[in-house]
């Protein structure tokens, strides 16, 4: 009895371990090390799937934590059971024998992608790879991926456990050290020399949590008030860019709105990208509108990965009987076109807060643009780890696709990414604020671009190739 709890306090600890990795605190050795631990709690005992969800329960609840500020605890708990659920295959892997840990990898990344991609979508928030961007090997980005980020974080855990067994041999640790190390050698992303000035507008909002817009045009009027007191002094920018529902009311429709903003850019003679909530045939829509001088409103995109539980309601009917929040959700209608917003040299794709983890639609985005921008409204979850996990995230994907990032919210923290992931200015949280600042305009195609839609299926062959030919050689081993 003794002997499993110890096992079971060592399997909670390891998802303590490896939460600490992700960002506020930002750790990023600690996901090798919790990947030992975890491989140590299981082998200590044989409940094999009881601590595979003790490891996964503490790992997403502490990491998650901010999603129930303003939620509540139920909509928390439900999403951490679900995420759970998808590491309890893991368990199966002790079948293999006393080497499973060498196929854990393989495993580990296979789960990690199916739970970025279903359901509803699928949530890849607390994929390993994206607690990596400030280890030193985060370049392997541009080669493979977040995926290959987590395929290097799990084998330098699976070394490390082997490390730490006397007699276990120096061949995977060695391997793995030097496979991963390799990503430090992945020389830098181009900076190209064309540039383009940016004013990120941060206009804070009047309350935060899921009210956050209640007083109609408040949020509206106070990212106008930032924007003419930037504009007024400073560099002439080409562009500047407000977060997601920025506007927050529909300014095709609200004639105040949409004339303050047709004065704002013909006065400055500066366009401006603009976070708006739309009603187009009785459907709401989360849209960013590039709204020109002269011309008005140009170009429209339309949100398409919609956040599950925030912008759409699956399992409606059966929720409710829980809690009446899910009355309190009315459906958006997602958009069915990628569209590239032009100004002058600058082709910039917009990125709307959740479909930042979507790899998918990065990668078209990527394609066609030189920029992203990065729309997000983080007042919902204000005061939390939220908005420092997604920025880490939003430097992930600027080291992939060797593209800056211009990350803006309506509280914080809105930053300045460059093509290597460094953030080169930031705003604090709850403010309002903004960032004048000059960006590269890169179309550079990194390895990760052009392997496409199945870099992650290559990687995950090679740690299967990996495992695979370890537990081959220690069974050649035993038999001489």
């Amino acid at each position: 009895m003794r002997t499993r709890i110890e096992n079971g306090a060592l399997a909670l600890a390891s998802g303590c371990l490896l939460s600490m990795a992700f960002k506020p605190v930002g750790l990023w050795f600690a996901a090798p090390l919790a990947v030992a631990l975890l491989i140590y709690a299981v082998n200590r005992g044989q409940q094999f799937f009881l601590a595979f969800s003790l490891f996964a329960f503490s790992f997403n609840a502490i990491a998650l934590i901010w999603s129930n500020k303003y939620v509540g605890v139920i909509p928390w708990i439900a999403l951490v059971l679900l995420q759970t659920i998808f590491f309890l295959p893991l368990g199966l892997l002790k079948l293999l024998g006393e080497k499973w840990h060498f196929i854990l990898p393989a495993a580990f990344l296979l789960l990690e992608e199916l739970r970025a991609r279903f359901p509803f979508g699928g949530f890849g928030w607390l994929r390993i790879g994206f607690s990596q961007v400030d280890s030193p090997y985060v370049r392997l980005a541009a080669v493979g991926g977040v995926s290959l980020l987590t395929l290097a974080t799990l084998l330098l855990g699976v070394a490390t456990y082997q490390l730490a067994q006397r007699g276990s041999g120096l061949t995977l640790p060695a391997i793995a050290i030097v496979l991963t190390l390799l990503g430090i050698f992945v020389p830098l992303n181009n900076s190209p020399r064309q540039t383009f000035q940016v004013l990120a507008v941060q206009g804070s909002v009047p309350k935060l949590g899921l009210d956050f817009n209640e007083r109609a045009t408040e949020v509206f009027y106070r990212h106008l008030i930032e924007s003419n007191k930037s504009l007024a002094s400073g560099k002439k920018p080409d562009l500047v860019i407000w977060p997601e529902n920025s506007v927050d009311v529909d300014p095709f429709t609200n004639k105040n709105v949409g004339d303050a903003l047709t004065k704002l850019v013909d006065k400055s003679q500066v366009p401006i990208l603009i976070g708006a909530v739309l009603r187009s045939n009785g459907k709401l829509e989360n849209a960013s509108i590039l709204w020109e001088p002269e011309k008005g409103a140009t170009s429209t995109y339309i949100k398409r990965h919609l956040t599950p539980f925030g912008e759409v309601m699956p399992l409606r009917a059966a929720l409710t009987f829980l809690s009446d929040l899910p009355n309190q959700v009315e459906d958006f209608s997602a958009g069915s076109k990628s569209i590239i917003h032009q100004v002058g040299q600058a082709r910039i794709a917009p990125i709307i807060c959740f479909e930042l983890i979507d790899d998918r639609l990065i990668q078209r985005a990527s394609s066609q643009s030189n920029l992203f921008a990065v729309q997000t409204n983080s007042a919902t979850f204000a005061k939390t780890s939220e908005s420092a996990q997604q920025l880490a995230i939003t430097r992930i994907r600027s080291i992939e696709h060797a593209r800056y990032s211009v990350s803006v919210s309506t509280v914080g923290i809105s930053a300045i990414v460059d093509t290597n992931g460094l953030v080169l200015k930031s705003t604090k949280e709850n403010i309002a604020a903004s960032i004048n600042s000059s960006v590269a305009l890169n179309a550079t195609r990194t390895i990760y671009d052009r392997i496409g839609g199945v870099a992650w299926l290559f990687v995950a062959l090679i740690g299967l190739g990996f495992g695979l030919a370890l537990s081959l050689a220690e069974r050649v081993v035993k038999r001489r």
